[in-house]
This record gives C-alpha cells, sequence and structure tokens, in this order.
C-alpha cells in the first residue's frame, strides 16, 4: 500500500437541491476520511478536487434567474462557500501532519480527475457515490462509473452507507495477473485496516445444466464437479503462494464457488458483510481503455458496498487532454 503516494479525492459539493447550500454527502466524507487515513499511515500527499458545474447543472434555482445580475451573484455566493469548504478540508489534512491542496475547476468532475490523474500521476482516486438505492441496490453514478472505466490509476468509490472502518474485504479472482495485483492490494489493506480478507475464485461452468440431463448416473456428474472445485481450489492455494500470501491468507477464507462470477460475488458480499471489494478489471477485447470486462461491469453495477477497482498494467486512458 505504499506505493499510494499521490492521492486524489473528489469532492462533491452538491448534496441536495439547494444551490445555497454546500455539503458534503456520506459518501464523500467517507471517501475524504479513507483519504486522511491511508495518507496517514503512508505520508502521502493529497490533493482535494471540487467542481461547481453539478451545482449549476443539477438544480432548479439555476434555471429560475433569469436577470445576469442575479446569476452572478448566485455564482459569486457557490464560488465563496466552495473555497470555505475546500480551505477548510486542506486544514482539516494539514492538522493531522498531512501535506494537502486543493483544486476547484468549473469542468466535468469525472473529466476534470482523469485529467489531473494523467497530467500528475496520482496514483489512487477516492470518490464518494451520491446514488440512491434502487430496488435493494447501490448503482454507480455517472462519475464513478466513468473513472472506473477510464481513469488509469486504481479508483475507490465509497458507498453511502460505509463504515468508518473498514471490517471485512473481498478479493475476486480469476488468477489474471491484474486479479493478482488487486488480491495483494486488498491484503495490504487488510492488514492496515486490522479487516478480515476472503479470496474468491468462481468456477463458471456452461456446460452444467446440460451435463445434469443428459442419460449419465447422477454420481458421475456430481464426481465431475466435485473434481472441478478440488482442481479449483487447488489453482487458488498455488495463486496465493506464487503471490507470496500462502501463510498470510487462512484456509478458511479461501472461497471456491461454481456460478455465474458477478452473482457468486454478489452472494459473498452479503455472507461475509463485506465492507470493500478489491477487484481487478480487464478491458474488453479490441476496445482497450474503454470498457471494464463483462463480470466487473455486471459486479459494479450490483453492489450495496464500497469498490476499489485496479486496472491491467497495459491500461490506457482513452482520453487524449492537451498540454497543461
Amino acid at each position: 500500500m505504499d506505493h499510494f503516494q499521490n492521492i486524489l479525492v473528489g469532492v462533491d459539493l452538491c448534496d441536495g437541491d439547494s444551490l445555497i447550500d454546500i455539503k458534503l454527502s456520506a459518501s464523500t466524507r467517507a471517501a475524504i476520511d479513507k483519504a486522511l487515513w491511508l495518507a496517514a499511515r503512508t505520508s502521502a500527499k493529497v490533493t482535494f478536487l471540487s467542481s461547481l458545474m453539478p451545482c449549476l447543472d443539477l438544480t432548479s434555482d439555476a434555471r429560475n434567474l433569469v436577470e445576469m445580475q442575479q446569476y452572478q451573484g448566485l455564482i459569486d455566493c457557490l464560488h465563496d462557500k466552495a473555497c470555505e469548504r475546500m480551505t477548510g478540508l486542506v486544514e482539516e489534512a494539514r492538522s493531522a501532519g498531512i501535506e494537502a491542496r486543493e483544486i476547484r475547476t468549473g469542468g466535468k468532475p469525472w473529466y476534470e480527475l482523469i485529467r489531473e490523474v494523467v497530467q500528475e500521476k496520482f496514483d489512487l482516486v477516492l470518490v464518494g457515490s451520491h446514488q440512491r438505492h434502487t430496488l435493494g441496490h447501490l448503482l454507480l453514478g455517472s462519475t464513478g462509473r466513468r473513472l472506473i472505466r477510464k481513469c488509469p490509476c486504481p479508483v475507490w468509490v465509497t458507498a453511502p452507507g460505509e463504515p468508518g472502518t473498514v471490517r471485512s474485504i473481498l478479493a475476486p479472482t480469476d488468477f489474471s495477473e491484474t486479479a493478482a495485483s488487486a488480491v495483494k492490494l486488498a491484503h495490504s489493506l487488510a492488514q492496515q485496516f486490522e479487516a478480515q480478507l476472503h479470496v474468491l475464485h468462481v468456477v463458471e461452468s456452461h456446460f452444467e445444466p446440460a451435463m445434469r440431463h443428459l442419460i449419465e448416473p447422477v454420481a458421475e456428474v456430481e464426481d465431475h464437479f466435485s473434481r472441478e472445485q478440488a482442481d479449483a481450489q487447488r489453482d487458488l492455494n498455488n495463486a496465493l503462494a506464487q503471490a507470496g500470501l500462502d501463510d498470510a491468507i487462512n484456509l478458511e477464507h479461501r472461497h471456491i464457488a461454481a456460478g455465474p462470477p458477478h452473482l457468486m460475488i454478489q452472494e459473498a458480499v452479503k455472507k461475509f458483510s463485506t465492507d470493500l471489494i478489491v477487484m481487478g478489471t480487464q478491458a474488453r477485447h479490441g476496445i482497450p481503455g474503454l470498457l471494464i470486462g463483462n463480470t466487473a461491469e455486471r459486479v459494479f453495477s450490483h453492489l450495496t458496498c464500497s469498490v476499489l477497482a485496479v486496472k491491467p498494467d497495459a491500461f490506457q486512458c482513452p482520453i487524449e487532454f492537451p498540454e497543461p
């Protein structure tokens, strides 16, 4: 975790419908707290970035202003309140011995965050999800989704209900290099937070339903899937050994599941009361840097906990930014 030396925090100043109120949502506050917690333990620098564009775009107050003078007065008021809030965050960080600064922009938050990552070489982005629960699911907002898809460094999206500390971490793995990096990061975070770490590998058998309808003895079908699970367990143990984590993760925290990966991961999140899922993403073939893999896309779309998404080493940001 020591490689997190330059942390960027997206600060959402517009929680609610009032333009005049500059306040932080619960998930944004959670993102700030996580950034300060990490920085205090790794001597990392923290940069807070905010944009007033969402306030002006999403509230009815701005649309109802017809006189330019009145509108300009509102913008001036917003700038003053944003300055006060952001200055307060910097002072909070510095009082904890953390090197900090703030950036205020007028652009789209996700675009400005990615541009800063590309140009200033940030190694972690934290943002809060302001999406509300829908049918029991927490869907990533547009900023979080775009960051996970296009930002070249790890992205941590905090949920509105995230507790003050991380007690349970889930790291799904498909044995890829990206997944191995995610598991190592999850283990480092588990040590720092003194949290339980569960590692999960899902065996996806496309032929299981058909095999069970074939004229084959049930015992032979069950034996086939038992061997498949045993092979998966052996592969998981070998992967953890190669990552240097063989002695670090208890056997009872190494899990094998069978079924659609996104559903099995969601079940594991509930079963282990997961606070944070650390998961590698994989760009689809032929469209590097634009989309994340099918499994990650489905998992991230239905999470009720926070997520830390890790990119492949070869990931390239698909956005070209002008020279600063």
